[in-house]
């Protein structure tokens, strides 16, 4: 829901306007402006209405009574039970509206009433009698928020295209950033200069020229002797609570329907709250790019749930111009992320909004904290692999690294994975955490991508997560990949692209597996609970029994990905031999362009598969072109 800009001390009524403007596909509904010309500052609002859709909810609002003024992005699902405290203390409502809720808590408990929130959201409050701003993220980071500050000047925004309509801010990207091994930006950098993320679970104050960042939640591992059935009936409950709550809207609301154990359970449950057919969406590629990627047919699998379920299922094809596409989404995401499932969520929810959901309720994030994902198990299965004799290790991976990933009609996704597991396997755990993400880069690669590479160490991403890694030292190898994942990866990575895509179809997405109260769960229990004998998301499966046929539960997990190995050798191939040329690159000076011409050739003959690379340097590239060229 929504895009909120806030200009302290800087700017002018028509930047802000511009600001809101730029951001109008977050809100198409209503844009408003309010801009207080004696202290030269302003907030702004563009407006997705989904709760109390008349004019009383329009944004920014105000309350008389303190001399408060709210933008507000997201939503807070328990509204009605805080709504009816605050009545019971003495306060009076003119709208139906969650934004209300949020203003009028602020105003009676200040900053302590956000722990009463349930929800995401970003928000700013300005007193535009002191001067004072209060700008706030949820608990896990689903909303975006984005900050420049200097000295008396700040900018608050949920898009960074809002911040780049302010004269107060120039223009520059940020290199030390940019000059990372993975292909997103760890926090609070986004690749521009100045320009942060206000981290999750974090707020920020300015007070007379005083600012302030502080932290109000936070995840506290500690991996409890908690009993199966106790565990088993408090996720239970949480997942029926979280999808009812999510599900309060003055619009219609449908879900984003993977085939997959996250998606079908959400499903399932939705429909269970629901007297009409829920409406699901999901997104379908040609046999020929299923076969390019190496991927199956989710579609299979979401169809016949939809059929058992009664769902009103919306089954899309995927056939994108891709080549006009990509710079659009590069645009819509900002930050460079380098994910080409950001171009299926923005397909998929176009959809959505089309046939008049405003809602879609989705499954991610749920991989991080259950262990979901492939990687996890690899890390865990290095441990044995590293028991053998060192000379046969030596011998298998020196086999493997001459064995061809694909030819030009078909990608080998077993010799793929076998290749990327001893990529990493003979490393430390920290080192093989650290590089088993997608296209992540090992401290050699590090060196040879960038044209003039600092430090491996020294980079953001490696400095956090190394952090991370060893905060908890007591831990469980599994709960530490899941802390990691769900502090980095969850927020920086796949809440981000999430959002921005969902958004740019002006469409809401909420996640509800990630209610906060699932997270805090998770952490308190033992690594059993998320793999047992090889089953990953072991728990997760147990509750989804009770809803959902074993075999959509225990189902061969499919990744939520477009074709972009297909993509890069048909519909791309000549963007990608232009953008990533040796002259372009070397002009650029960012990338090694001896080294990425090896990438190219490599790809092209299948001995290596480099799509995630290539990939990457694509969107980098293009990113550079559409902000700073």
């Amino acid at each position: 829901m929504c895009g909120i800009v806030g200009f302290i001390n800087c700017g002018n009524e028509q930047e802000l306007t511009n600001a809101v403007s730029v951001i109008k596909h977050r809100g198409p509904d209503y844009q408003g402006v309010n801009w207080f010309g004696k202290q030269n500052s302003g907030l702004g609002h563009a407006r997705l209405s989904i709760i109390d859709l008349s004019d009383d909810g329009q944004q920014p609002m105000y309350d008389k009574n303190t001399g408060n003024w709210i933008v507000f992005n997201g939503e807070v699902y328990n509204y009605h039970d805080i709504r009816k405290e605050l009545s019971k203390l003495g306060y009076n409502f003119y709208s139906k509206t969650d934004t209300e809720v949020v203003l009028k808590a602020f105003g009676h408990w200040g900053k302590d009433a956000i722990s009463r929130f349930n929800g995401m959201f970003s928000l700013g409050i300005y007193n535009e009698k002191s001067g004072d701003l209060f700008v706030c993220r949820d608990r896990l980071g689903i909303k975006p928020l984005y900050y420049f500050h200097n000295r008396e000047k700040l900018i608050f925004s949920s898009e960074i295209k809002s911040i780049l309509e302010c004269s107060a801010y120039n223009k520059e990207p940020d290199y030390y950033a940019l000059q990372t091994p993975v292909h997103f930006q760890a926090a609070p950098r986004t690749g521009f200069k100045h320009i942060f993320k206000l981290e999750a679970g974090h707020y920020l104050t300015f007070k007379k020229g005083e600012f302030k960042i502080e932290k109000y939640w936070d995840i506290y591992p500690t991996e409890e002797d908690i009993s199966y059935s106790d565990a088993f009936e408090k996720l239970d409950y949480l997942l029926n609570d979280s999808i009812r709550l999510q599900m309060i809207s003055d619009v219609p609301v449908g879900s984003l329907l993977s085939g997959g154990l996250d998606s079908s359970i959400i499903s399932v449950l939705m429909q269970k709250n629901m007297s009409k057919p829920l409406n699901t969406f999901t997104i379908k590629f040609k046999k020929e790019d299923l076969k390019r990627q190496g991927n199956v047919d989710d579609s299979f699998y979401a169809k016949k749930l939809a059929s058992q379920y009664g769902f009103n299922h919306h089954e899309i094809t995927i056939e994108p111009d891709i080549v006009d596409l990509l710079p659009k989404m590069i645009w819509h995401l900002e930050e460079p992320i380098a994910d080409p499932a950001a171009i299926n969520t923005y397909l998929i929810s176009k959809e959505a909004e089309q046939n008049g959901i405003k809602v879609l309720l989705s499954g991610m994030g749920a991989d991080e904290f259950f262990s979901g994902y492939r990687s996890h198990l690899a890390c865990l299965k290095a441990d044995p692999y590293q028991q053998l004799p060192l000379i046969l290790r030596k011998g298998l991976e020196s086999t493997f690294k001459k064995i061809p990933e694909s030819n030009k009609n078909r990608n080998f996704k077993y010799i793929r994975w076998v290749k990327s597991f001893l990529k990493i396997a003979s490393l430390s755990q920290q080192d093989r955490a650290l590089m088993i993400k997608n296209s992540a880069l090992s401290p050699d690669n590090f060196n040879e991508y960038y044209s003039d590479a600092g430090n491996y160490r020294d980079s953001l991403y490696v400095e956090r997560d190394t952090r991370l890694f060893n905060q908890y030292p007591d831990l469980s190898y599994l709960t530490k990949l899941c802390y990691c994942d769900t502090k980095t990866y969850l927020t920086d990575h796949n809440l981000a692209y999430s959002d921005k895509s969902i958004m740019a179809a002006s469409v809401e997405g909420r996640p509800p597996l990630i209610d906060h109260r699932i997270v805090e769960l998770m952490f308190k229990l033992p690594p059993e609970y998320r793999i047992n004998n090889g089953i990953q998301k072991h728990l997760l499966k147990k509750v989804s029994e009770k809803y959902l046929p074993k075999e959509i539960i225990y189902r061969p997990k499919a990744p939520f990905s477009a074709p972009m190995r297909g993509w890069l050798k048909k519909e791309l191939k000549e963007m990608l031999n232009d953008i990533l040329s040796y002259d372009s690159l070397k002009i650029r000076g960012v990338y090694n362009p001896d080294y990425v011409q090896k990438l190219i050739i490599n790809n092209d003959k299948g001995l290596e598969d480099n799509s995630q690379l290539l990939w990457r340097l694509l969107v980098n590239e293009i990113w550079f072109r559409t902000f700073f060229n």
